[in-house]
């Protein structure tokens, strides 16, 4: 039987843990007496070469099944680290929920803000309307008691007026605030306008007992109205008020929110770059020990080999 390195070093590559396998020669005792048989036959010189192919062969094995072995742990903790960054991404249950709680109050204070606008809004409109019908009450009164008697002329006047009063009246809306009390001032104004729709006067003496009881009833209406116009005003400035407490509640929560998440944020970016440290470092360090055991393991096949004398060297004649 001829053998040489190549077919030797084959058969030997596959002897590991115990066992001997190739195509060919799957006998463990083959294996031992193809060693015993290389020991015997061969120089010192040809053992050492043929130990250092074997070597060689054998690292160059190691290498490429390392570099695969590398790619599948990689591949496996860049998973894990992508898993572990989801989780990460997942704020605290206590933390959510207060962002949540900020959140929600945020968007009922944005909400409450065109109402509490629309109101005031309103309110400025009906302190004109009131500041104008306070006017046109006393255009009515002067209508028929510029002297003592009252005359035909002046009771049509009258019912003119009295009926401009009243359209102007109608023509005022109301508006509630729940947070805003008005005492329900418009309300209460609007409620006589029956009475002021009924209000005649005769023709005859300014002192006669209806035309006293017009005079008196428009007396105590036109007080009313300038209580509703201070009250309007009132309303008004508390109402801006309120939106300024609105705005300064916006502001505090909108502060605490970004506070809030800002911590969150920073919280997970130092988690997922402590990670990535970690990640980096395994790699490196598994990196780092096959290239230790390599350089090792290149060292000792390089010892395996005879030197060679340099070429134009005297020993080169010995060997």
């Amino acid at each position: 039987m001829r053998l040489d390195f190549a077919r030797i070093g084959t058969i030997i590559l596959g002897f590991s843990g115990g066992k001997c396998y190739d195509a060919e020669w799957f006998n463990f005792g083959l294996c031992a007496r193809l060693i015993a048989l290389v020991m015997d036959k061969f120089s010192p010189t040809a053992i050492g070469n043929f130990a250092s192919q074997f070597a060689q062969r054998s690292l160059a094995n190691q290498r490429a099944g390392f570099e695969l072995q590398f790619n599948l742990l990689q591949n496996r903790l860049i998973n894990r680290f992508n898993e572990q960054v989801d989780e990460i991404n997942q704020p605290p249950l206590n933390t959510q929920r207060e962002i949540d709680e900020l959140q929600a109050r945020s968007q009922d204070i944005v909400a409450s803000v065109p109402v509490i606008q629309e109101y005031r809004t309103g309110n400025r409109n009906n302190e004109g309307q009131l500041e104008i019908l306070f006017e046109e009450v006393s255009t009515l009164f002067s209508t028929f008691n510029t002297d003592a008697t009252v005359d035909a002329a002046e009771v049509t006047a009258f019912q003119a007026q009295r009926d401009a009063v009243v359209q102007r009246l109608e023509n005022i809306f109301i508006f509630s605030h729940p947070e805003i009390n008005d005492t329900n001032v418009i309300q209460r104004l609007k409620e006589n306008i029956d009475d002021l729709r009924g209000l005649e006067v005769t023709a005859g003496n300014l002192t006669d007992a209806g035309n006293v009881a017009v005079s008196d009833a428009l007396t105590r209406f036109q007080t009313e109205v300038s209580v509703a116009i201070t009250v309007t005003q009132n309303t008004i400035n508390t109402t801006l008020d309120l939106e300024q407490r609105i705005e300064a509640q916006f502001t505090e929560v909108e502060a605490q929110l970004i506070e809030l998440t800002t911590e969150e944020q920073a919280r997970r970016n130092t988690e997922i770059e402590n990670l990535q440290a970690d990640l980096g470092n395994l790699l490196r360090a598994v990196s780092i020990s096959f290239e230790l055991n390599a350089a090792f393991a290149e060292t000792l096949q390089a010892r395996l080999v005879d030197p060679l004398p340099p070429r134009g060297s005297v020993m080169n004649l010995f060997s």
